[in-house]
């Protein structure tokens, strides 16, 4: 991170979707939720990565080991005092925490960069015309 976030805990790591096996959520204490039974591997992968993170940045926050649920809106749900926020891609995966005595909310997001080609045909796609001026 260019700037670091004050009291904000940041905890980051690469996996590979294919190395995920029967029970790695059990073994890493995990609990999966039936939406995520349902997904792909590769979706279990990260979701499992990411909640992992999650764990290991509560812990260096203040020692807790825990694991955020999945909230109707399927937001991590954090404890009533944390703000947090989980991100994966292309296996990696990260989450930041922070407590709410200093923080509202964090956000936290990782994209693959695209190609110039297929970043020029989603312009017209997902950008209003003032930002297309601007580019």
């Amino acid at each position: 991170m260019p700037h670091a976030l004050p009291g904000a805990m940041l905890v980051s790591g690469q996996f590979d979707p294919l190395k995920l096996v029967d029970g790695d959520f059990q073994r890493c204490a995990v609990q999966m939720p039936a939406s995520i039974q349902r997904s792909v591997a590769k979706r279990q992968a990260e979701f499992l990565a990411g909640r992992l993170c999650a764990r290991e940045a509560m812990r260096q926050l203040d020692g807790r080991l825990h694991v955020p649920a999945v909230g109707e809106d399927r937001a991590p749900v954090w404890p009533a005092d944390v703000c947090g926020s989980i991100t994966h891609s292309t296996g990696w995966a990260a989450a930041v925490v922070a407590n709410k005595r200093q923080w509202r909310g964090l956000g936290l997001d990782t994209e693959n960069l695209l190609s110039h080609d297929r970043a020029s045909r989603l312009a017209g796609e997902i950008l209003t015309t003032a930002e297309l001026a601007d580019m």
